[in-house]
């Protein structure tokens, strides 16, 4: 991976409801967002490293992209299925 990938702690608490299923999209879209975080998700319009992608078809992550120390911040994960 390019970027490291951290997790805010009310992201972090969102992981252990997960089902398997979801949690395994979940790494392999964040594997994604580590390699290439810009060409992964919707910006936001008012601030572009704040970014949102679906994972698993049902799911969101939200997260910030920091180029300058190359950290990708997880801030919530839903998942709806």
């Amino acid at each position: 991976m390019t970027y490291s990938i951290n997790f805010h702690a009310a992201a972090s608490a969102q992981i252990p409801g997960l089902p398997e299923r979801a949690f395994l999209a979940l790494l392999d879209e964040l594997a994604g967002i580590g390699a290439d975080p810009h060409h992964r998700g919707v910006a936001h319009p008012e601030d572009a490293a704040f970014r949102e992608q679906v994972f698993g078809g049902v799911g969101l992550v939200s997260f910030v992209v920091d180029d300058a120390t190359k950290v990708v911040t997880v801030y919530s994960i839903t998942w709806a299925g």
